[in-house]
Formats: C-alpha cells, sequence, structure tokens
C-alpha cells in the first residue's frame, strides 16, 4: 500500500524526502503514520534515527539524532507523504532537495537504546589490553 519507507537492512530504511514542514521541531523528521506501521518498526514520537543523504561523507558519530514522528491527516505537512516519504523541519530546507533519497538508520536506538555504559566498557578494555601489549 505505501511504497516508502522500504527496509534495506534491519532498521535502516530508504525512502524519499517529499517536503518541509513549519509543524517540525529542528530535531524531528516526520512519516506518514500508517506507513510506519505497516512498513517499519519505528516506533512513532520514541524512536531516534539519523539520515543519510546519498553522497554525504560526515561520520555516523557526528550525524544529527532525530525523533521520528507519525504525521496523520489531521497535520497540514500529510500532503508531503502520501506513499511514506520524508517529511523535514523548515530549518533543513537549504540542505537537501525534495525528491532526494535518503536513508533513515534506526540502529543506533534498537541496538543501544541510549545505553552507551557497555560499549564505554568495551572501549575502556580494549585500551586497557593495548597498553598491556606495549
Amino acid at each position: 500500500m505505501f511504497r516508502y519507507p522500504v527496509e534495506i537492512i534491519s532498521d535502516i530504511y530508504l525512502t524519499k524526502i517529499g517536503g518541509f514542514s513549519y509543524e517540525l521541531e529542528h530535531s524531528e523528521v516526520g512519516i506518514n503514520i500508517k506507513a510506519l506501521q505497516l512498513n517499519t518498526s519505528i516506533i512513532p514520537n520514541e524512536t531516534y534515527v539519523t539520515l543519510k543523504l546519498f553522497g554525504d561523507v560526515t561520520p555516523y558519530f557526528l550525524k544529527n539524532r532525530f525523533i521520528v514522528i507519525g504525521i496523520d491527516e489531521n497535520m497540514d505537512c500529510y500532503k508531503f507523504t502520501p506513499s511514506g516519504e520524508l517529511v523535514l523541519p523548515e530549518s533543513l530546507r537549504e540542505d537537501v532537495k525534495i525528491g532526494d533519497e535518503v536513508l533513515v538508520n534506526a540502529t543506533e536506538f534498537f541496538r543501544i537504546d541510549g545505553d552507551y555504559s557497555k560499549l564505554i566498557r568495551c572501549l575502556i578494555w580494549s585500551s586497557e589490553n593495548l597498553e598491556r601489549k606495549n
């Protein structure tokens, strides 16, 4: 029923930019709520994602994180996401064009979910092992 978002790898989705909306805050992106429910495991108003435009060379950990908002029929920006396209806040209008393809990456949210303690312990353990070898 909805063409986008298409899951290409677990928790990574391909979609297109459908438009820009004043209804979204700088740290929010929106997708048709029904497309989210049918095509993704993204939880509206809870899941954080990073975006990757083709040709963008920004390292993953330096990318901005956005919370995904479910766009319903009552919102003015609903017209920008009839097939599940991504709607961006007005503040990003100069950075991208409507119709550009974008990867929506929710992997970090579902794998780490904000708990970086294990990752930090792993990094400390790795650095300690390197020191012992030297």
